[in-house]
């Protein structure tokens, strides 16, 4: 079934609409984990994966949500984990199901010495505002200088925007 096509319907199946404001924390993806069906292989291939994804045995995915439903576009959010690193990604695609732009919006990674975290709150308007920072994997005390935040912004053509950044 790998190969065979996956209609955009059955894919937006699995991503329940989702009332707004919801904010994405290092567990969410546990609620979407029990409540939603899982993704298919040929699902994550044709839709989710990204052309520079290097997939390997230890790499899942999970459907979170849809945003609530735009004129020109579907947009959907779903995690995906892989070794030293797990992120919420939103991905927008024309209701035809053609891919138009993926951003990481939250989430944990790691290089060994330091980890990289975000999380992201979507507001009633659909506008995400996403506060990151860095921590040593050590006992370093955090650092406050090394957080910012930033917001982005789906354009009514399904582009996501960043439209602020501060530090």
């Amino acid at each position: 079934m790998k190969n065979k096509a996956i209609p955009f319907a059955v894919l937006l199946e699995r991503f329940p609409e989702v009332d707004l404001p919801i904010t994405l924390t290092t567990d969410t993806h546990h609620i979407f984990s029990t409540q939603n069906k899982p993704l298919t292989e040929a699902m994550v291939d044709r839709y989710l994966k990204a052309p520079d994804d290097e997939l390997d045995e230890f790499t899942e995915f999970i459907a979170c949500f849809r945003l609530p439903t735009a004129e020109h576009y579907q947009a959907l959010v779903y995690w995906k984990a892989s070794l030293l690193q797990y992120e919420y990604i939103l991905t927008t695609f024309d209701l035809k199901g053609r891919f138009i732009n993926r951003q990481t919006i939250a989430g944990m990674k790691s290089n060994g010495e330091s980890i990289l975290k975000r999380i992201a709150t979507i507001d009633d308007e659909g506008v995400i505002l996403v506060a990151e920072g860095v921590a040593a994997v050590d006992d370093q005390p955090y650092e406050a200088s090394s957080s910012h935040t930033f917001q982005l912004e789906i354009s009514p053509t399904g582009d996501i925007l960043q439209s602020l950044s501060e530090n």
